[in-house]
C-alpha cells in the first residue's frame, strides 16, 4: 500500500479498483456504503466543514458507524484533521481534551449525546468557544443540489485532494488514559498508510476476507486495523457499535459471514460466553491486541479452529508494532516486529531479563499535540520510548513482561504485576484480575493488592498455588479485593487508575 501519499487519493484509488455496486462498508445501525456512495458523502460533508471553521483541527464525538467514518474522511477531504474523541472520558476529561486540540467546532449528533449521557455537553462547549454541530441537522439542510454537486465533483476529478500532503497531520488520537492523563497524539497520512501496509507486508490478508471489528475508532487498533486497512485494501466492512454488544455483534459476524474479527482479550472471552453454535463458524482469523491474550481465551476459540493472532502496538505507532501471522505464530508472544521498523532494547534497573523496547520507523507518530505547541519532539532522534519491559527470542518473536510502569520493587526485587496476573489467571481462568502495588504507611513497605471478580479466590488458594509452583513469597498478593466487576476501559484493558484511585479514598 503506497505510503507516500494521503487518505483520500488512497480511498479513490482503492474505489477505482473495486467498482462494485455492492456495499463496501456496512455498520449496525443497518447503513451501508458502496465505494462510490462513500466518496460522494465525504465530497458534500467535507464542503460543510471548510465552511464550518478556518481552523485545521475538527472534533468528531460520534459513535462505530458508517456516519463516523464518513465524518473522519470528511474532515481529510476538507484537507482538515480529525480530532476523534473519546466519548468513555469523564466529562471534565473530554472538555480538557477538546481545549488541548483547540477546537471551535465538534461533529456529532444528538441520539448519541443523549445515549452517551452528555446532553449538557453543548453548554459546555459554548463556554469555552466551541460550537456544537449535529449532523442530523446538517443532513437536513443538504438538498438535492449538494448531493449533485458533489457526485460530479467526484466523477470530475475536482476534490482538491492535493492540497494535503502525506506529512500533514491526518487525525489526532489521544491515549487511553488507563495509567496516566491521555495525550493527543498526532499521526499523519503517511504513519497510518505505512502502517497499514507493514501490516499486509507482514500478514497479506486477501480483499475476499470480511473484517469485523466493534472496537472504537478513537482507539488506533479500532481505526487503522478495523477501518482504514480494510476499507483501502478493497475489503469488506463490518462496524459494530461498542465491543460491549456481545449479542449484536455476534448477529452481525453470522449475518455477514466475517472471516476475520478484530477484538481484545476481555471482550473475546465474553462473546464466546454468550455465542450460540453457528455464531462464529465463519471466522478464520481473530487478531487480539490492546491487552494480552490468556491461554484460555485462545483455547475456547482454537477448539473452533479458527487461528488466533496476537499482536502489539502504540497509538504513538500508529499502531501496530508487531503481530503474529499465520503460519509463523508463538505462543506467548506477540509475534515479530513489522517491516521497516527498528527497535532496540534498553537495559533498565533491576530488570535481568530483557529491556524497554525503543522503536523507530516511518509509522511512528508526528509528535504529541503538546510537542508542536512547544516547539519540541518526545522522539529521540525518531526513536519512541514505548515503556514495555520485552524480550525477543533468537527467532525474532518479542514477548511483553510488562509495563515499566507495571514493576514494583519488594525487598530489593523488581516484581512484575502482570506477571502476577497472569499466574492468578491460571489459577482462576474465568474470571478477571488485577494487581496493584500499594504503600503501606503501617508497615512502611510496598505489598501487593489483588482486585479480583472471582468470590471463590482466597489469599489461602494463592498461597497455595505459590507454594505448589514454587513462586517466591516477594510475589505474593497481601491483599485481596472481590469485586462484582473491574473497572475497564473500552478498549478492554483494566483501567489501573480507577484502581489506584481508590488506594488513595
Amino acid at each position: 500500500m503506497p505510503a507516500n501519499n494521503t487518505i483520500p487519493k488512497r480511498l479513490l484509488m482503492a474505489a477505482a479498483a473495486n467498482r462494485s455496486r455492492i456495499p463496501i462498508v456496512y455498520d449496525e445501525l443497518g447503513k451501508s456504503l458502496t465505494y462510490g456512495r462513500l466518496i460522494i458523502g465525504c465530497a458534500v460533508l467535507s464542503r460543510r466543514i471548510e465552511t464550518l471553521t478556518r481552523r485545521h483541527h475538527v472534533g468528531c464525538l460520534l459513535p462505530n458507524s458508517v456516519t463516523g467514518v464518513v465524518a473522519t474522511l470528511g474532515c481529510n477531504f476538507a484537507h482538515k484533521t480529525a480530532v476523534i474523541l473519546n466519548y468513555t472520558f469523564p466529562m471534565p476529561t473530554l472538555l480538557r481534551c477538546c481545549e488541548r486540540a483547540h477546537l471551535d467546532v465538534v461533529l456529532t449528533s444528538h441520539q448519541f449525546l443523549d445515549k452517551c449521557g452528555f446532553k449538557d455537553l453543548p453548554e459546555h462547549l459554548a463556554a469555552l468557544g466551541i460550537h456544537t454541530v449535529f449532523l442530523e441537522d446538517m443532513a437536513k439542510k443538504i438538498g438535492r443540489l449538494a448531493k449533485l454537486s458533489g457526485a460530479l465533483r467526484v466523477k470530475l476529478r475536482r476534490l482538491k485532494t492535493e492540497r494535503s500532503q502525506p506529512d500533514d497531520a491526518a487525525v489526532i488520537l489521544f491515549t487511553s488514559g488507563s495509567e496516566a492523563d491521555p495525550k493527543a497524539v498526532v499521526l499523519t497520512h503517511r504513519n497510518l498508510l505505512t502502517n497499514c501496509g507493514q501490516i499486509l507486508e507482514a500478514f497479506p490478508i486477501g480483499k475476499h476476507e470480511v473484517m469485523f471489528s466493534a472496537l472504537p475508532h478513537f482507539h488506533a487498533f479500532g481505526l487503522t486495523a478495523g477501518v482504514l486497512l480494510p476499507l483501502l485494501n478493497g475489503m469488506k466492512t463490518i462496524i459494530g457499535l461498542s465491543p460491549l454488544r456481545h449479542k449484536e455483534n455476534l448477529q452481525l459476524i453470522r449475518t455477514h459471514h466475517a472471516t476475520a474479527l478484530l477484538s481484545t482479550d476481555t471482550f473475546l472471552a465474553q462473546m464466546f460466553k454468550v455465542a450460540t453454535p453457528g455464531d462464529l463458524a465463519s471466522l478464520r482469523f481473530v487478531v487480539a491486541g490492546a491487552e494480552r491474550l490468556k491461554p484460555r481465551t485462545r483455547e475456547l476459540y482454537e477448539s473452533l479452529n479458527i487461528t488466533m493472532l496476537e499482536g502489539y502496538g502504540a497509538t504513538e505507532a500508529g499502531p501496530v508494532i508487531a503481530v503474529n501471522v499465520p503460519g509463523a505464530t508463538r505462543h506467548g508472544s506477540v509475534g515479530k516486529i513489522l517491516p521497516h521498523i527498528e527497535y532496540r532494547i534498553e537495559p533498565h534497573e533491576g530488570i535481568e531479563e530483557g529491556g524497554v523496547l525503543h522503536v523507530r520507523g516511518p509509522n511512528l507518530m508526528k509528535s504529541y499535540l503538546h510537542d508542536l505547541l512547544e516547539d519540541r519532539s518526545s522522539l529521540n532522534e525518531g526513536w519512541y520510548d514505548t515503556g514495555d519491559i520485552v524480550t525477543v527470542d533468537d527467532d525474532g518473536y518479542l514477548a511483553i513482561k510488562g509495563r515499566k510502569k507495571r514493576f514494583t520493587k519488594i525487598a530489593g526485587e523488581m516484581i512484575s504485576l502482570g506477571y502476577i496476573e497472569d499466574e492468578i489467571s491460571k489459577l482462576s481462568p474465568d474470571h478477571h484480575h488485577a494487581a496493584i502495588a500499594i504503600e503501606s504507611d503501617a508497615q512502611a513497605k510496598t505489598l501487593i493488592r489483588l482486585y479480583t471478580n472471582d468470590p471463590e479466590l482466597s489469599l489461602e488458594t494463592i498461597r497455595a498455588h505459590y507454594t505448589e509452583q514454587r513462586i517466591p513469597n516477594t510475589y505474593l498478593p497481601r491483599e485481596l479485593i472481590h469485586m462484582a466487576e473491574l473497572p475497564v476501559l473500552r478498549t478492554g484493558k483494566v483501567d489501573y487508575q480507577t484502581l489506584q484511585h481508590q488506594i488513595k479514598l
